[in-house]
């Protein structure tokens, strides 16, 4: 990600803090690097997932690792068909600059890696039976507080046409419950390996300032404003 949100940072909170729809995550913005900083919160906040799910609609699911901004972030996004699902992976992080760079896309880098798949039906139930016994369907724990340089989950889902939202910050035993991981390194196809948690420390603001930080609040069935954003 290195400084795509440098900029955008103070455009995006402000979407955050007054709901600007002009930053509101739509299907295809994580392909463009630009885009997907500008709705990356929209995004966290399944605010699409949200204002779809309704009775009768298809079946989706997000689960977002965050495993310090700067270094990955793994997204999932599962949408039920008749025979299984489609799954959309992505993995982002620290940026190669070694590797040549094509002309036709200079911001390559910072796109990560995608693949798409489709699974069958066992492959499917088994990703909603890791969630369940995740504590998916359980009550978002109130007032957490996730950090982008440390680790946490997220996920949300339209599931029978109703809601779902929740969160799981390091450390603590929810944490430590999630059983998400094992299942999806089966599922990505990206090869690339988890960054295992770890302790972390917040970037000091004047020392680390091309260091992007944020931190969001679970409220309700989501995030709401944010806490330190800058």
């Amino acid at each position: 990600m290195d400084k795509l949100l440098k900029s955008a940072v103070p455009v995006v909170a402000a979407a955050v803090l007054l709901g600007l729809s002009a930053c509101a995550y739509r299907p295809g913005d994580e392909d463009s690097p630009l885009r997907r900083s500008f709705s990356w919160f929209s995004y966290l906040n399944a605010d699409d997932l949200r204002a779809t799910c309704t009775k009768g609609a298809a079946d989706r699911y997000r689960i977002v690792y965050n495993a310090v901004w700067q270094e990955q972030v793994r997204t999932y996004d599962f949408t039920a068909g008749r025979d299984g699902a489609d799954l959309k992976t992505q993995v982002t992080g620290d940026v190669d600059f070694a590797r040549a760079i094509p002309l036709t896309d200079l911001l390559s880098p910072w796109r990560g890696k995608i693949v798409r798949a489709r699974l069958s039906r066992s492959a499917f139930r088994g990703l909603r039976r890791a969630l369940r016994r995740s504590g998916f369907h359980r009550p978002a724990p109130q007032g957490t507080r996730v950090q982008s340089w440390s680790f946490f989950w997220v996920a949300a889902a339209c599931e029978g046409g109703r809601f779902r939202f929740n969160v799981w910050a390091y450390p603590s035993r929810r944490f430590a419950g999630v059983t998400l991981a094992g299942i999806l390194k089966r599922l990505d196809g990206t090869k690339i390996p988890f960054n295992k948690p770890r302790e972390t420390w917040q970037p000091d603001r004047q020392e680390d300032k091309d260091i992007d930080r944020y931190q969001l609040v679970v409220q309700g069935d989501g995030f709401a404003g944010t806490a330190g954003l800058f």
